[in-house]
């Protein structure tokens, strides 16, 4: 495990598969969805996921559109608020077991927190509730800024935004590109979490910064 640089200011997270589990967004999108079209068109349900699911894939995930919840509710003329789907979903929101302790940690040390998300700004609002308030800042790529990923430009938005350098912050999520490679490539350290232990990371010299829970950062940070 490679250490944190002393001069850092900013820790960063992902939201899907780093602070909270994936389970409350597939039944937002791949149940209630889909339930709400068959009830509409007298469809079953497994008819209206094909076309359901069949829509999302000709939209694709390379248009801003295929993030946006509101953007299907009105093309599948659906009469059901984004929210009420939310709160039917809400009991498969998991937000993983050391998130708060490590946030809790971090903040205590001084640490500025900050969220660097893909998904829209409802989805990770709506998600991370409960810890909502140990974050200074949260930030959607596609909500925020219009764009699809979170690329090398909106890390440095996010500097700007933030009055920060590159070099004084951590970031770490669960996708190797969007939350590793790229952060990295303007400055920044980040930490690749894989939380199912898959990745094989050695022979490009990454391993030591691969965690396999956000625990881990405590020991980079030497508060454990």
């Amino acid at each position: 495990m490679l250490r944190v640089d002393s001069g850092t200011k900013v820790v960063s997270f992902d939201v899907d598969g780093t602070l909270v589990s994936q389970e409350f967004a597939d039944c937002v999108w791949l149940r209630g969805i889909p339930e709400a079209y068959a009830a509409k068109h007298g469809l079953s349900f497994e008819q209206a996921f094909e076309l359901v699911k069949r829509e999302y894939d000709t939209i694709g995930e390379n248009r801003i559109e295929w993030y946006n919840i509101q953007f299907w509710l009105r093309k599948f003329d659906l009469e059901i608020a984004y929210e009420t789907l939310f709160a039917r979903y809400e009991a498969e929101v998991a937000i993983y077991a050391e998130v708060e302790s490590v946030l809790k940690a971090l903040k205590e040390a001084g640490y500025m927190l900050v969220v660097n998300s893909n998904a829209a700004t409802e989805f990770v609002e709506f998600q991370i509730q409960p810890i909502i308030d140990l974050f200074a800042h949260v930030f959607s790529a596609t909500s925020d800024f219009g764009e699809l990923k979170k690329s090398n430009g909106h890390y440095a938005r996010v500097c700007e935004i933030l009055a920060v350098k590159p070099q004084e912050v951590v970031h770490t999520g669960d996708h190797f590109v969007f939350d590793f490679i790229n952060p990295r490539r303007i400055g920044m350290t980040a930490y690749y979490l894989d939380r199912n232990r898959n990745a094989k990371h050695e022979e490009n010299g990454t391993d030591g910064f691969v965690i396999s829970d956000l625990n881990e950062l405590l020991d980079a940070f030497e508060l454990i």
